[in-house]
């Protein structure tokens, strides 16, 4: 008994939707849209996320090292971070610590200057400049 030939049923269409758009409406997605919408999701949903990724506090978080006062009273005048220093000691003792190390020094500095994990607050603007006169005088290599 021949059994009748049963339907080929299509394949399931899985291909893209396109929409027509002109280049300036696709740039300004690209450059404005997609840029809040990854710091958005590289914001942790729970806050708790970054306290479980934080190292352990030390005194030194709180106070300035004595290598971190031999540094300050080697760099010039102008240059020393008096407000970084009274205000968080402990990113001055960090960039004390790495300041015989031009290189990583320079990575450390940058850490603070650049949000490479989107929707931090930064530096306020005195401590900012501070950190950039340091990493300024770092560059020119003096000691």
């Amino acid at each position: 008994m021949d059994h009748p030939a049963s339907p080929k049923l299509a394949a399931p269409n899985d291909g893209f939707d396109f929409e027509f758009t002109d280049f300036a409406s696709a740039r300004d997605a690209l450059d404005n849209e997609s840029l809040s919408l990854a710091a958005e999701a590289a914001r942790p949903v729970d806050p708790s996320v970054w306290i479980a990724r934080r190292r352990p506090r030390v005194p030194t978080d709180r106070a300035l090292a004595g290598t971190t006062i031999d540094w300050l009273l080697k760099l010039p005048e102008d240059v020393r971070p008096r407000q970084l220093c009274e205000q968080m000691p402990r990113l001055a003792n960090q960039i004390a610590k790495a300041w015989c190390d031009p290189d990583r020094c320079a990575a450390s500095i940058d850490d603070l200057l650049i949000d490479r994990r989107g929707g931090r607050r930064g530096l306020p603007y005195e401590l900012r400049r501070e950190v950039q006169f340091l990493r300024e005088f770092l560059a020119t290599g003096r000691d």
